[in-house]
């Protein structure tokens, strides 16, 4: 079987041959850089690594790895995933940790008095800070809530989100294509241009003014959700038009919604506002194509779960299991069967990369126990990949993913 086939199988609730891996798949699955370069030292791989995720720090993963972490899925990035800055024309950069890695020529940072890297844009304005000696960026506009909510208009807001250029499109066809046509692989689509949930969503205003809006301002709130999806729905016309039947899955959101506790505002708020758009946007994807549906978001989402499964996601992720009510058991048995579990495979804030390679076996082994049985299930961490994880403990979860992963697996 195929990595391809068996995704397909996997997110169709049936058995493939067995569990299938995503380990650096994608910019929602991914390897922090400076954790890569050690995993490349490890195995004594020499190559220089490229960022093609600036935001987050994300090395692309290369075939050398992919093959042994026994990835099945490949990613189909976008041309530029983060701050209009274009992943061509690399060259040399070293991390705060001194890792040396390859960056795209327009990535040009400045240093600050702090010793903080400022990215600007066209204009000269910061839009983005990494502070000295850490290892990932922030956005410059912070957190802070304003004194005074400045509304956008909603008109002018849509206006602002650009949609894919023809030479994006050309060379996301051409890219999808060869993936599909050359490799086995499940191809993962990095959409996200403008989308509702992912990128630019809080409209200019910090998160924290954001969640103030969505108490206060409801109407407000909706009207840019509706503009933001409207957009988001042109975009993605262009973007399946250009990716045809070449990829399997499409990432539609990659926004948070939860805490380590509890969902970050009223799930009735989610029901309400977000679930009419997205449904929008799957209705189109599931009436065009045969993509599955990517949504994300860490934290403790219990309760908008059943919100999400009725705006027509076909695939969850990270399934974050140590966030306030996310038991696998319990939500295997409530969900189980109408949404896909992509993650959940072990805990990248405990024993990933704290336990001992034993601990970590142990609870691939269970995780697989729980949730594998019926299919519906893609082991994946519960997040991307951080520098401090010990690469023979990512090792020892990949290996322990492909032996305990073989079907029929049964559960008690």
């Amino acid at each position: 079987m195929t990595p391809r086939e068996r995704i397909l199988k996997t997110c169709n609730f049936e058995e493939p041959d067995r569990v299938a891996i995503d380990i650096g798949g994608s910019q929602v699955s991914g390897i922090c850089i400076d954790h890569y370069c050690e995993l490349l030292k490890y195995l004594d791989i020499k190559e220089l690594p490229k960022v093609y995720e600036q935001f987050e720090m994300l090395a692309r993963v290369e075939e050398p790895i992919r093959k042994r972490l026994r990835g099945d899925v490949i990613s189909l990035e976008n041309p530029s995933m983060r701050w209009g800055l274009h992943n061509k024309d690399w060259k040399k950069w070293s991390t705060f940790k001194g890792n040396e890695v390859l960056m795209p020529e327009d990535f040009n940072p400045v240093i600050d008095e702090k010793g903080a890297l400022v990215l600007k844009d066209s204009k000269g304005a910061p839009i983005a800070r990494m502070a000295k000696d850490t290892l990932y960026f922030e956005f410059a506009s912070g957190t802070a809530m304003s004194k005074e909510i400045k509304k956008m208009d909603p008109g002018n807001w849509k206006d602002s989100i650009a949609l894919y250029t023809e030479e994006e499109l050309g060379q996301i066809s051409a890219e999808a294509k060869n993936f599909h046509d050359n490799t086995g692989y499940a191809v993962f689509g990095e959409f996200g241009r403008g989308g509702l949930g992912t990128n630019g969503l809080l409209a200019g205003h910090t998160i924290t003014d954001w969640l103030c809006i969505l108490l206060t301002e409801r109407a407000y709130a909706q009207e840019i959700l509706q503009a933001t999806a409207e957009k988001a729905l042109e975009n993605l016309k262009l973007y399946l038009e250009a990716v045809g039947n070449n990829i399997d899955i499409i990432l539609i959101s990659g926004t948070d919604y939860g805490t380590q506790r509890i969902e970050l505002f009223n799930p009735d708020i989610w029901r309400d506002l977000f679930l009419p758009r997205f449904k929008m946007i799957n209705d189109y994807v599931h009436k065009n194509s045969k993509i599955k549906t990517f949504i994300h978001s860490c934290g403790s989402i219990y309760n908008i779960i059943e919100y999400i499964i009725s705006a027509g996601f076909d695939i969850l992720n990270p399934v974050q299991i140590t966030a306030g009510n996310m038991d696998t058991a319990r939500l295997k048995e409530k969900f189980g069967g109408r949404i896909v579990f992509w993650g959940g495979g072990v805990d990248t804030q405990t024993v990933l990369p704290f336990g001992s390679e034993d601990e970590v076996r142990e609870q691939v082994k269970e995780r697989i126990k729980i949730f594998a049985p019926g299919g519906g299930f893609v082991f994946n961490p519960t997040h991307c990949i951080q520098y401090g994880v010990p690469p023979k403990n990512l090792l020892a979860a990949a290996d322990a993913a492909y032996e305990y992963g073989a079907y029929p697996i049964r559960q008690k």
